[in-house]
């Protein structure tokens, strides 16, 4: 019951900045080139990370080698901006071969959800 008590006063607030003509996010970004997350494969010989880009609320996902520092793999994200900071999460299969990525945008309900795999 708490839990559908805090979404319905987020959502109370988010409709009366609308309403007020308040069409920003009440969020800054994180500052472009910050690392916002970063987790090793389970063998430890790659490492994805989330990093935050010039556009706000888009992201680049990367897995390096974690030995030589190479890029194995890159992909822009992205999610909407809405009333709260982005949740951003990284996680590896069990075998190593597929990173991925999510972006909570929107308090858990439509998560963004972004599959990498490096070669």
């Amino acid at each position: 019951m708490m839990h559908f008590a805090s979404r319905f006063s987020t959502l109370m607030v988010a409709a009366a900045m609308a309403l007020a003509g308040c069409s920003d996010s009440i969020w800054d970004p994180p500052v472009p080139g910050s690392i916002l997350v970063e987790r090793s494969s389970p063998d430890e010989s790659l490492l994805a990370r989330i990093i935050a880009a010039e556009i706000h609320g888009t992201y680049t996902l990367e897995v390096r080698d974690t030995r030589k520092g190479d890029m194995r793999a890159q992909r822009t994200i992205a999610a909407p901006v809405g009333y709260h900071s982005h949740i951003v999460s990284v996680a590896w299969s069990e075998d190593g071969r597929v990173v991925r990525a999510t972006i909570d945008y929107d308090f858990g309900d439509n998560d963004r959800v972004f599959d990498l795999r490096p070669e």
